[in-house]
Parts: C-alpha cells; structure tokens; sequence
C-alpha cells in the first residue's frame, strides 16, 4: 500500500534525547538528580496532506501485442521452406511452397471450358444471322401475298414450291380461281403478322445472352483457378517472428491446420482478471505497475482494455494492459504481477500508522509543542486507513511534528 510521494518529501528524522533539566543557577548537578532524569531517544515526522491509496495486486500473463496463425489457403505437399523458427519476417516475405500441378490441371480445365463458352457463343451468334435472314425473307413473301390478293392479281410466273408452307393453301386457292375470296385475304393477312412474329422471335437475343453468361462463368473459372496457384505460395500476413513451426519439406498441408504462428513482441500487453468489486477502481489509460519475477524488473504500463462481459467459466472481468517500456526479455506466456493503485478518499492530512497509540479505546498521537522542548499528548479522528497510513479526520494540522517512533514510552507534557 502506497502514499502520494509528496507526503514524505517533508520528513524529518531527529533524535532527541529528552532529559530533566537542570539550573541554571547551578553549573553542578548531583550523581543521584543524573540518575533521576529520563532520557527518551524518538523520531518525528512532520505531518503532511496527501490522497491515501491502496494497491491492488493482481496475477496477471504476458502476452504478444500482436500474433496471427498462418495457415495455408489449399492442400498441397510442401516442395519449398524458406523459415525457421526465431526468424523474424516482414509481410509479404514468402514462407513455404506447395506443388502447384494439380492447379496447373484446374487452370487448363477452366480454359478449356471458356474456349468452349466462347465457341458457343459464335455459334449462336450466327444461327441468330441466319434466322433473321430466313424470317425476313418469310415476312416478304408474306406481304407480296398480301398485296397481290388484295389487288385480285396473281402473277402467272409464281412457282408454288417456292412459296412458305403457311401461304401455299392461299396460294393454291388464288391460283384455282379468278377472284380471291374474303377468306384468302384474311389469311393472307393471317400469314403476315405471322411472319412478323417469327422475325421478332429470330431477332430474340436469349440464345446469345445464356451462351455469353457461359462465357463469364468460365472467365471466372480460370481467375479462381489461377487465383488458386498463387495460394502455393503461403507468404507471411503481417510482420513478426516465426514460432511454432515445425513443417519440413515433403509433408501434406491443409487449411485445417495452422503452419506456424506470427508473434509481434515489440508491442507487449499484459492479460489479467478483475472481479466485479474491483472494477470501479479501475479506468481507462490508468497507469500501473507491472512486475516480473523471472528478471526481478518493473515495468510501467497503461489499462487499454476492460471487457463489458464476464468470462464465460467466472464471473471476472477481462483486463489488458499494455506495456510503455517494454524490452526483449519478455516473453509469451510469462507470469507477471500487476500492482494497481486505488484512490480511497480524497486529499487528507496523512499519518504514519506507527505515530498512533491507542489506549482505553482511545488514539492519540504525541505532537511536538511549538518550543520543541516538550510533547503534548492529543486525540485524533481516524478516517480512514490502510496497512500504513491512516487519513486523520480531526487532531492533526499539515506541519505538525508528531512523534512516529519511541512514543509508547512518553506521556503529555514528557520533556
């Protein structure tokens, strides 16, 4: 338990020897009035205002600042190692190989597969051509017909073979008689909207838009099948030191299983607990100390993280700090304590616990008068308190010199 430093910036060791005086009349004092005089060896402090704190001292982990699994993206049997363990690596820096032929295999598939898209594509293209040109012919053979019943005249070079089927019966009809009945008409008119409609459905362009999705489903084909050929080469996702690593050459890796582990030390956080009680003595950017054993060294640090929820297996709350002056001793997974100090009240006149004496279930202190030659016994109000210091409600001023070590033996008004 700790105390604001300003409160001992003012102490004052003294030993005084109390003894009984003698007068001053007199240059000479008998062996027995010698003997008689007390003598009270103690020490003072003077009196001081302060924030009376407490510590928290809590178990706590080292953990990386930063650390990242790596694991390959397919499976595949290792031909390449360019790390080792300790390694330290930057991102992008290449890590292992695996054989890429069975990608090459994919790769040639999916282009295979988009020349054949693409083929298609062309061929429907051209059947599409030739449809409209067919429809268009149809449309005006149909409306030639039309006009030509419409008119009651009939040419005598017409060949029946070369007329559309749909029109050959109006056709037959026009050619068996001299004049055209309402009927042919209406079928003639029949047959032009006819044509009309298969022109339409051969300018249709759903043949060419399905052949030309093929076409981008197969461009992506290959882009996944080549994208899968860089994944051979499994580089590092961020910066740090190679840990964990024990893959050799010749053995099959997947991304079910993590290669190694990226660890970034220079950035150190330090992972804790705090019960539900504690957490209104802790805050944000909060400076405290962190002590590890192992080197016998302190470091500061500052609160960066208190989780809003619980652990799952206890009802503590997750805590991390992160190290200001962190060095490269530390390592993951180190114990270390963390020392955490907590405001009890506010700024007080602050006592050491050793200058009280309490007596008759009173407590009282002995205050140097102001002619320093004698002590006065006085009562005080204790407001609060810790292992070593107590905050003194009523008694006590800032200044005032009390005796903190010897007192058990004075009394009020002692010499």
């Amino acid at each position: 338990m700790t105390v604001n430093k300003n409160i001992w910036l003012a102490l004052i060791v003294l030993l005084l020897l109390i003894t009984g005086c003698s007068s001053e009349a007199s240059n000479v004092v008998s062996s027995d009035e010698e003997a008689e005089a007390p003598v009270h060896p103690v020490e003072i402090a003077e009196i001081n205002r302060g924030i009376l704190s407490n510590e928290l001292k809590l178990p706590g982990t080292i953990m990386a600042g930063k650390h990242m699994p790596v694991l390959p993206m397919l499976t595949g049997e290792v031909t390449v190692v360019h790390v080792k363990n300790g390694d330290t690596v930057k991102r992008g820096d290449t890590l292992i190989e695996l054989d890429a032929s069975d990608v090459e295999l994919n790769i040639a598939q999916a282009r295979a597969g988009l020349d054949a898209a693409k083929a298609n594509l062309n061929s429907a293209k051209t059947m599409r051509d030739q449809s409209i040109k067919q429809a268009e012919l149809q449309l005006s053979q149909a409306r030639d017909m039309h006009q030509m019943l419409t008119n009651a005249e009939v040419p005598s070079d017409v060949v029946l073979d070369d007329v559309p089927e749909e029109l050959q019966a109006v056709f037959g009809t026009l050619l068996g008689s001299n004049m055209p009945t309402e009927h042919d008409i209406n079928q003639a008119k029949t047959a032009v909207k006819q044509a009309e409609m298969g022109l339409e459905q051969a300018k249709s362009s759903a043949q060419i838009d399905a052949a030309q999705a093929s076409v981008k489903q197969a461009e992506i084909s290959v882009q996944m099948a080549e994208q899968q050929k860089t994944h051979a080469v499994v580089t590092a996702p961020m910066a740090g030191q190679v840990t964990g690593f024990n893959t050799i050459v010749g053995e099959m890796v997947s991304p079910q299983a993590p290669l190694l582990q990226l660890v970034q030390m220079d950035s150190p956080i330090v992972q804790l607990s705090v019960t539900e009680s504690m957490l209104p003595s802790i805050e944000l950017d909060q400076s405290v100390q962190v002590y590890v054993k192992s080197f016998n060294q302190s470091y500061e640090g500052r609160i960066k993280y208190i989780s809003l929820l619980p652990g799952e297996q206890s009802r503590s709350y997750p805590v991390e700090i992160e190290l200001v002056n962190p060095d490269e001793n530390l390592r993951v997974g180190m114990l270390a304590e963390v020392v955490i100090e907590t405001a009890i009240a506010n700024e007080q006149v602050l006592l050491p616990v050793a200058a009280v004496v309490e007596e008759n279930n009173e407590q009282f202190v002995y205050v140097i008068k102001d002619d320093g030659d004698q002590v006065e016994r006085r009562v005080i109000s204790i407001a609060n308190e810790t292992a070593e210091w107590f905050a003194i409600e009523d008694g006590l001023n800032e200044g005032d010199f009390v005796v903190i070590r010897g007192n058990h033996q004075l009394y009020d008004g002692a010499l």
